[in-house]
């Protein structure tokens, strides 16, 4: 596996400061436009317009690495990212840091692009899953180091903002440096999203359903907590411990993929993920004192199995298409995500006024439901991964035939 990861190493660091830089600036904007008293609505507006932002990225962006490649599309981007950052704090306004939002989101959409589809180029069936594990550990450990970086100084000052720009600068680096030799793109083939439907129908719905399930929970599980009664530090650590989860069980569920059918990878995930939002609405009606006991292991299981189900619906399209498709189908299968994770808070906010406090998790739990039932499904009927995915990994740097895989995120 060590020569596999090796060849990509530079990618992994450019990453690594980019999701430091993503993680600290999301957290920074919310605490800083509270401390300033922008109006609720603005703030969430503020938050909504981020992921027009991705959409517009996730589709425009195929067409600006087809136009320039993706090493200059990456710099670009990167540098908007850092310009954005230091742009909040020389205008403190509403109106303007709503026009900012839009550009960090346009930028991370593609960012993230350029930086999937350079790991889908690297990588096959064999070894797909471990590669987008090891993708997404980093994801998760970054996001939670980078609110380390609010401890350092006082959101009032500029400290944090040029830290965010130092720190989406140093991406740059590892990438434009490196002697690896960019996916060529010479072919790109349009791929509509009924065509992909078609192509893969549990990928798309997978893609879409985690993507609806990550708004519902980041939009509105603090609200739920709050509501029942949780102090914020418990509430702190069970997202934390969420995380965890998601550190502990992506590799070795990203691994037994590659070696045994993803459909059944994802029944497995959606069984647990499905089980644990259950059992914690059920220990939720404990006595204060008593169900912290078992609500903080449970977030170790729910986001332990939750968080790997991107991954594995990006690497069961990525299975069934052809090289000169992945930048295509990668903006497609982002746009989804990103569909689902605007529809999430407000579908989750609407099932909390219907049946209460519990509706959060209610939701969560048929969205898991449905999601499992879909890919045993597809199990039954679905046809078999073409047998040409499965190949040996071709070291880097050579010539690569093309590119991409998709998202992320929150």
């Amino acid at each position: 596996m060590i020569k596999t990861l090796l060849p990509l190493s530079s990618l992994f660091l450019s990453f690594i400061f980019l999701c430091l830089a993503n993680g600290l600036q999301n957290t920074l904007i919310g605490v800083r436009a509270t401390l300033e008293n922008f109006p609720d609505w603005v703030v969430g507006f503020m938050m909504s317009i981020y992921f027009v932002g991705f959409l517009a990225g996730a589709i425009i962006t195929p067409y600006i690495i087809n136009r320039v490649g993706q090493i200059r599309t990456f710099a670009a981007f990167a540098s908007l990212f850092s310009s954005t950052s230091l742009l909040h704090i020389l205008m403190v306004d509403p109106f303007g840091w709503i026009i900012f939002r839009f550009l960090h989101g346009f930028s991370m959409a593609t960012l993230i692009v350029v930086i999937e589809s350079w790991l889908n180029a690297s990588s096959n069936g064999k070894n797909r899953g471990k590669v987008l594990s090891v993708y997404m550990i980093i994801n998760f450990l970054c996001l939670s180091l980078s609110q380390l970086f609010m401890l350092f100084s006082d959101p009032m000052q500029f400290t944090l903002f040029a830290l965010v720009s130092v720190l989406a600068s140093l991406s740059l680096m590892p990438l434009l440096l490196s002697r690896m030799q960019q996916p060529s793109i010479e072919i790109m083939e349009h791929i509509s999203l009924h065509s992909l439907i078609r192509i893969s129908p549990l990928a798309t719905f997978g893609t879409f359903i985690t993507g609806v399930c990550s708004g519902a929970f980041w939009g509105m599980s603090a609200v739920y907590f709050t509501k029942i009664g949780m102090i914020p530090a418990n509430i702190a650590w069970f997202i934390s411990l969420s995380f965890l989860g998601g550190l502990l069980f992506q590799w070795p569920i990203g691994y037994l993929s590659d070696y045994f059918n993803r459909r059944v990878a994802i029944v497995l995930c959606s069984l647990v993920s499905a089980i644990s939002t259950l059992l914690i609405l059920f220990f939720a009606e404990f006595e204060p004192q008593e169900r912290i006991h078992y609500l903080l292991p449970l977030g170790i299981l729910f986001g332990g199995f939750y968080y790997p189900l991107y991954s594995l619906a990006i690497s069961l399209a990525n299975d069934f298409l052809k090289p000169e498709q992945f930048i295509k189908a990668s903006s497609k299968l982002l746009f989804l995500h990103a569909i689902g994770a605007i529809i999430g808070p407000m579908l989750a906010a609407s099932c909390m006024m219907i049946m209460g406090d519990s509706g959060l998790f209610v939701l969560l739990t048929f969205l898991f439901t449905s999601l499992l039932a879909f890919a045993a499904l597809r199990i039954a009927s679905g046809r078999a991964i073409p047998e040409e995915t499965t190949g040996s990994f071709v070291q880097m740097p050579r010539t690569i035939t093309s590119s991409v895989l998709l998202e992320q995120t929150h």
